[in-house]
């Protein structure tokens, strides 16, 4: 058995990532925030207080490996169109780049929204103020992110298939 360990390493930097911001997301909205507003407001601004600056650290870190690991994943798979019959080859890479685009895009709303939340920028203010409101629209972002990720894997065998695998054009018996 041949194992990337690079592409292992960077899988799994960006699973952590995701589940780090996701789940802290989840715990904020359905644990934290119901927690919370049974409090008296001096208590909810305290514990603000304590938990925004340590959140933010995780946001920012978890953000940088998703960037980071992300795109150097894209760059690598991307590589092995090239291996491609290319009877498949238009019609592949223009699927596999939407779908990638589509997810680009609805990472950096996460991440906006991620750090509007765990930020402090008055601007941004108005987000906080409405909170679990955004964070719903979060959660709904990274559900949509991960149907998107399920079809790009589906898409192809990727940096994931065995060595020696070929690509096969072959008809299904109906």
């Amino acid at each position: 058995m041949n194992i990337d360990y690079l592409n292992l390493g960077l899988r799994l930097l960006h699973f952590f990532a995701a589940f780090a911001a996701v789940g802290g997301a989840i715990f904020i909205r359905f644990a934290l925030l119901p927690a919370l507003s049974e409090t008296e407001a001096g208590v909810r601004t305290d514990i603000h207080a304590r938990v925004r600056p340590r959140w933010a650290k995780i946001v920012g870190i978890a953000i940088a490996f998703l960037l980071i690991s992300g795109l150097t994943n894209y760059i690598l798979f991307v590589r092995t169109f090239r291996d491609l019959p290319e009877a498949w080859t238009d019609v592949y890479k223009m699927t596999y780049h939407t779908l990638f685009g589509i997810k680009f895009v609805l990472a950096l709303g996460m991440f906006f929204l991620a750090s509007a939340l765990a930020g402090k920028a008055a601007g941004l203010q108005k987000i906080r103020d409405n909170a679990r409101f955004w964070i719903n629209v979060n959660l709904v972002l990274a559900l949509a992110l991960v149907v998107v990720s399920g079809l790009m894997r589906q898409t192809h065998s990727g940096l994931t298939a065995p060595s020696g695998y070929e690509f096969k054009l072959e008809k299904k018996a109906v």
